[in-house]
């Protein structure tokens, strides 16, 4: 083996390393969205059953300053619901309000992470809309091809390693990974995880 040949496989190798990096940091940044938005779902359900709390809270004021006005006062036991209720009613409104808080937090994390993803799948990996991929050879395994974003999508079927693509769509974050939305050169159809694609023939 020539000088040239040794260097140029040197080259090729720390090149692939390069891209694997990159391939798991993106699939850490995957994670992180996963993991925010399930924390942004149970934020929200959060704020929802507060919000019906504090509807409920409202009532039970309203019904105490009743039952005070007409008994102009009379009753301590009113009174005292009615500043059982009041004090609810600021309580709740403080925890969505610092709910509200989180979450707004939460979605900027996430957008955050989304637009690193973009970055370094439409980028640094060479990955981008309009652009021409290949399945990787590198483990000889078929990619999935899916109806829809995500591990629970309907399988169509299975790309051979080598297989050209067009890049349609993508990428989109969901369960650990990006998936672009492809089109062979047959005419079919479908998304696939941006983890297996190259953007040069091996």
């Amino acid at each position: 083996m020539g000088l040239g040949q040794f260097f140029g496989k040197d080259k090729k190798d720390e090149e692939k390393s390069e891209q694997q990096k990159l391939g798991e940091t993106i699939k850490n940044l995957s994670d992180r969205i996963y993991e925010l938005q399930k924390q942004l779902n149970q934020r929200t359900s959060e704020i929802d059953q507060l919000t019906m709390q504090l509807a409920e809270a409202q009532k039970q004021a309203d019904a105490a300053r009743g039952a005070a006005s007409a008994e102009q006062m009379a009753l301590s036991a009113t009174q005292e619901a009615l500043r059982d209720a009041n004090a609810r009613m600021r309580e709740l409104e403080a925890q969505i309000g610092q709910l509200a808080k989180e979450k707004a937090a939460m979605e900027e994390q996430a957008k955050s992470a989304g637009a690193a993803i973009a970055e370094l799948a439409g980028g640094k990996l060479g990955l981008a809309v309009g652009a021409t991929a290949w399945v990787q050879k590198a483990g000889g395994k078929n990619l999935r091809r899916r109806s829809a974003p995500g591990l629970n999508s309907q399988v169509h079927d299975g790309l051979a390693p080598g297989t050209q693509l067009t890049l349609l769509e993508g990428p989109v974050a969901a369960d650990g990974y990006h998936w672009w939305r492809i089109r062979t050169t047959d005419g079919r159809e479908g998304w696939v995880a941006g983890e297996e694609l190259v953007t040069a023939p091996e």
